[in-house]
């Protein structure tokens, strides 16, 4: 819930998301029985298909690459390869995962869509049923993993405060949003992410019903956008992308992140999905605390640098409820006193990234 408020307390100095009037997203358009299965969701075909995959996979060898460079970062020293791949790993995913709520926002502002339910809650599903149907390969299957682990990380922090639960606010709260991933991934392929839903304890009838939920989404989703998919071979809208001021040890993360691309990333995404009515711009900035946002006045993604710290912070907190985990697991096993797992059991592992 930390996280949530400090992302939240960015929002103020931007302008609206929406349009005056204007409906905002999307979930239960369905059409005929609710359990029916979906039609297939719709997917880049051909050669954009082939680039999206070809992007990912140089994105992914990039972080290999970026992590070796930032040896002497402060963030990364003293650390060894393995760790510095771990952390750059779980702070990219974690990034990848905010620019896609933000782009749940542009695409729900910018096509005037219904919304039914919490826009906040929406745009979640955008960014993870998206990373599950359209990208659908080992980076965003790793990125919405990571991204459930920094959520379960700020509640467990949130707890460790002493904060108390804020109902009143327009997210939902951290635990929830990290099971939230979960559930639809489960929902995807309860197989492929059995293991996920093991270490978390997602009970067996919440698991079913959460094939359901992903279904749903993805084919609210599929039915709200179909007119404004960008067919092959229509030109391509104007995506910008901006790496703004960067202040103080951030200077060092903006070089960073414009060295591996991620705007490039997402920004190449969005203009080979949909024919946006107007030119976007996908920005990140310094901007003194961690915040991330659409503004629609000047259709532009927002994401503060400042996020990566707070994904370093959490990566930390991880790290150090794994050690201590592992030191208490030792102390019980030489008493041959069985011990369960902390909340949460191995999710708090770190990810291995992989080259």
């Amino acid at each position: 819930m930390i996280m949530r408020r400090r992302i939240i307390a960015g929002l103020a100095a931007w302008a609206k998301r929406s349009r005056p009037g204007s409906a905002l997203v999307v979930l239960g358009l369905l059409a005929g029985p609710l359990a029916a299965q979906p039609a297939p969701p719709s997917a880049p075909a051909g050669q954009a298909a082939t680039d999206l995959q070809a992007r990912s996979a140089a994105l992914q060898a990039s972080l290999v690459e970026l992590a070796g460079r930032m040896a002497n970062d402060p963030r990364m020293r003293g650390l060894s390869a393995q760790r510095r791949q771990e952390r750059v790993a779980f702070v990219v995913g974690n990034l990848l995962f905010v620019l896609g709520h933000e782009l749940g926002h542009a695409v729900i502002a910018e096509f005037d869509l219904p919304v039914l339910g919490r826009e906040e809650d929406t745009a979640d599903v955008y960014a993870i049923s998206k990373s599950l149907t359209i990208v659908n390969n080992e980076l965003s299957h790793r990125a919405l993993m990571r991204a459930s682990t920094a959520w379960f990380m700020s509640a467990r922090r949130a707890r460790r405060e002493g904060e108390a639960p804020a109902y009143h606010e327009q997210h939902g709260l951290d635990q929830q949003r990290a099971y939230h991933i979960i559930c639809l991934m489960v929902g995807y392929d309860p197989d492929k992410f059995k293991a996920l839903a093991d270490e978390h304890r997602l009970p067996e009838d919440r698991r079913r019903s959460c094939a359901r939920d992903f279904h749903l989404a993805s084919r609210s989703w599929q039915r709200v956008m179909e007119p404004n998919m960008r067919a092959a071979g229509q030109p391509k809208a104007e995506v910008n992308v901006i790496y703004g001021e960067a202040r103080g040890s951030l200077d060092g993360v903006a070089l960073a992140l414009r060295d591996i691309r991620i705007l490039e990333h997402m920004a190449e995404f969005a203009a080979e999905q949909y024919r946006w009515p107007a030119p976007i711009t996908i920005e990140m900035r310094s901007c003194g605390e961690a915040a991330a946002a659409w503004t629609f006045a000047t259709r532009t993604v927002h994401v503060c640098y400042e996020m990566v710290d707070e994904f370093v912070a959490l990566f930390n907190e991880q790290e150090r409820d794994v050690r201590t985990a592992r030191r208490g697991s030792r102390t019980a096993g030489s008493r041959n006193v069985p011990r369960s797992a902390p909340p949460g059991g191995a999710a708090f592992a770190p990810a291995r990234a992989r080259p």
